[in-house]
């Protein structure tokens, strides 16, 4: 006989842990969004061993009442929402009140927390859901919760744990997701004695950036404040030369909430289309904000996905005022002789790259203290400089005192919109390299055009315009091509003859598993080979989809355009550069390739030593 019994309090704590609590990380990220919502300007986050022996966050947010304090480790307890309505118009990061609940139920826990109010502040300790022991004590205005032994009355969960380098590098992923969400937020990052990052809290989002991601992206991004509709965009997309293998790096955020969205990450990609390598994904940091009444954020206890209502709307008007922005400024990429040569420290002081970085900041500013005299004695600093540590390393930060001289050198960031719009002017043509590249002479620069990828990118312009118009033109073949397909291929192919007629192609059947291709589109020429249809039947085995058929079917086509190591007449080249002032940028191929680059006058006289 089955018998139903009733979970006491301690194994349905435990158990609603285990959807709150997946490890030190998401421990982590709700009590960094805990003291977001309370409104902390200052945030410092210390971990050890992975976080699964200590974990500290410390904040100068609004505090806890001392007659609340109790309440706030039980389940449910929130302060963020009072009834069903309110979800529909949360705008904090928490509100369901379960992470404190469920954070004590598998961990010692200790809060220390004091509001501006109170003259002094509470220390509480939680053990396992049970409080041991609550006083008060001296301490600033904010909260301090310390979490430690993760699981020390449930060892069955330690075993899924991960090694403490994937631990930490789980959280550094989530904390550096919620310092981006936040610039108007100094935070500090510490693991294991070591200062990780910190932020300046200073509410510019590129110098948070700067911070914590690679410093050189900041300067390879674009900055983007759209609206349109229900809905903002804030934050900052990469170049199309800013990409990676996968999408960990479409960093997306709706209402300042960090978020992992299909729909979104969809949107951004196919503002991208074309623009990118095959299987490579922008980067980006990009706050969307939208009515909170037309988002569903209770879907996951982590919080991390969202429902979105109208997805059509929002999809379009995010890819819409994307692609805007990338086409507004989007530069072309730069070729790099040499990097340009450092300034030489004074007295070997080593170079701090990152202004943003406490620890290196404060080594610098030691060593310049011992030495300044001798620093200030070598180099052309002024005399006001003398004794002034800070004024010194203000200088060296901005190599004030050893400047380069940038009278020959061009502005590097060149708009693609700009140099289409006078390509066909003003320039020289010096001929082809390998018989793959045009050269052309243009204002102090050498652009590099790649041949094939420019016509690749006309032909698929104006057979995509063509189709979209139904007057896509033919040429018939003087030799029609019979192909003979497997009785699969066959079978698929005389299913779909008349998406391919319709792009262009004059296909008939031709016996038993055999079809004739009597025509092709004109903007194609001659194929030189026609493997393509091969290669579309596998198209059309991956996906039914009209749209992206036709897509796919452009694309092979235009792999039939001027190939590389065709030998092209000044004429040609000239139609061709006459063919791209047309173009609207990006300046690549179909399929992701740039098509052009550009070696300044400055870059070659500095690599012939020319100039200094």
């Amino acid at each position: 006989m089955t018998m139903i019994n009733i979970l006491d309090d301690s194994t349905i704590n435990k158990i609603a842990a285990g959807e709150v609590v997946e490890g030190p990380y998401s421990i982590v990220k709700e009590l960094i969004e805990n003291s977001i919502d309370a409104e902390a300007t200052s945030i410092t986050v210390e971990i050890k061993e992975g976080g699964k022996k200590y974990i500290r966050v410390t904040d100068n947010g609004s505090g806890i009442e001392e007659k609340e304090v109790e309440k706030a480790f039980l389940r449910h307890a929130t302060s963020k929402i009072s009834k069903i309505k309110d979800l529909y118009k949360v705008l904090s990061l928490g509100f369901r009140g379960e992470a404190l609940a469920s954070i004590t139920s598998v961990a010692q826990v200790e809060m220390i927390t004091k509001t501006r109010d109170q003259q002094y502040g509470i220390s509480i300790e939680v053990n396992g859901g049970k409080v041991i022991s609550k006083k008060p004590i001296g301490c600033p205005n904010g909260t301090t919760i310390i979490v430690k032994n993760l699981f020390f009355n449930t060892p069955a969960r330690l075993k899924f744990m991960k090694s403490t380098q994937g631990e930490t590098a789980k959280i550094t992923e989530i904390i550096t997701r919620l310092a981006l969400s936040k610039p108007n937020v100094a935070f500090k990052y510490i693991n294991n004695n070591n200062i990780m990052f910190t932020t300046l809290g200073d509410g510019n989002l590129s110098s948070t950036i700067y911070s914590i991601l690679q410093d050189d992206w900041v300067k390879n991004m674009i900055e983007v404040n759209k609206k349109a509709n229900n809905l903002t965009m804030e934050g900052f997309i990469g170049q199309p030369t800013l990409y990676r293998g996968n999408r960990s790096y479409e960093i997306i955020y709706v209402n300042g909430r960090y978020v992992k969205s299909k729909l979104v990450s969809q949107a951004i990609e196919l503002a991208y289309k074309e623009n990118l390598p095959i299987n490579k994904y922008p980067v980006c940091v990009l706050n969307i904000r939208i009515d909170p009444s037309l988002i569903d954020v209770n879907v996951h206890p982590m919080k991390t996905e969202v429902k979105i209502k109208d997805e059509a709307d929002i999809f379009k008007c995010i890819s819409t005022s994307l692609k805007e922005a990338l086409i507004e400024e989007i530069t072309i990429p730069m070729l790099k002789v040499k990097e340009a040569p450092t300034n030489q420290l004074p007295n070997g002081i080593k170079e701090c790259k990152n202004e943003y970085n406490t620890k290196c900041n404060m080594d610098l500013k030691q060593e310049i203290n011992n030495n300044i005299n001798g620093i200030v004695a070598d180099t052309d600093y002024t005399p006001e400089a003398q004794g002034n540590v800070d004024l010194v390393f203000k200088s060296i930060l901005k190599n004030e005192n050893k400047p380069i001289d940038h009278q020959n050198k061009v502005d590097l960031e060149e708009p693609q919109e700009n140099f289409l719009v006078s390509i066909i002017n003003n320039n020289k043509i010096i001929g082809q390299l390998f018989n793959t590249y045009i050269l052309i002479e243009k204002e102090s620069s050498l652009y590099i055009i790649d041949q094939h990828a420019a016509h690749e990118r006309l032909v698929y312009n104006r057979l995509k315009e063509e189709h979209k118009q139904d007057k896509v033109v033919s040429q018939q073949l003087l030799e029609p091509k019979v192909l003979n397909l497997s009785i699969e291929d066959y079978t698929l192919m005389i299913s779909y003859l008349e998406r391919f007629n319709n792009l262009g192609f004059d296909i008939e059947e031709f016996g038993q598993n055999t079809i004739i291709i009597r025509s092709v589109p004109m903007v194609m020429g001659i194929p030189q080979s026609f493997d393509f249809i091969y290669q579309l039947i596998d198209d059309l085995k991956e996906t039914t989809d009209k749209e992206l058929f036709q897509e796919r079917v452009i694309k092979r086509a235009c792999k039939e355009a001027i190939k590389a190591n065709d030998r092209l007449n000044t004429y040609e080249i000239s139609e061709l550069l006459n063919d791209l002032s047309r173009l609207v940028p990006p300046l690549t191929c179909p399929h992701g390739r740039p098509i052009l680059t550009k070696l300044t006058k400055y870059e070659i006289e500095k690599y012939f030593k020319r100039i200094q």
